[in-house]
């Protein structure tokens, strides 16, 4: 059987943890998700691109800051 395409991406995924690169995903999801969450909850559109770009600072620093506070506590409990 031929493939039509040379990459099918459920059969052959692409292999971004090999190279240290999923972390930065984060970036991307958590601007998507802030700008569907504020387009639906703005009353106008012109609020959405400040208060989504506030809201995926919110989540990228949390995330980091969940990721400090694991490190740290795996660090304590291998002490």
């Amino acid at each position: 059987m031929i493939l039509p395409l040379g990459w099918t991406p459920f059969l052959d995924p692409i292999p971004i943890w090999q190279d240290h690169v999923w972390p930065w995903l984060l970036l991307p999801l958590a601007a998507a998700v802030s700008v569907v969450y504020k387009s639906l909850k703005c009353r106008s559109l012109r609020q959405v691109p400040r208060e989504s770009a506030v809201i995926t600072a919110m989540i990228v620093l949390g995330m980091v800051a969940a990721a400090i506070v694991l490190t740290g506590l795996v660090r304590v409990l291998e002490w």
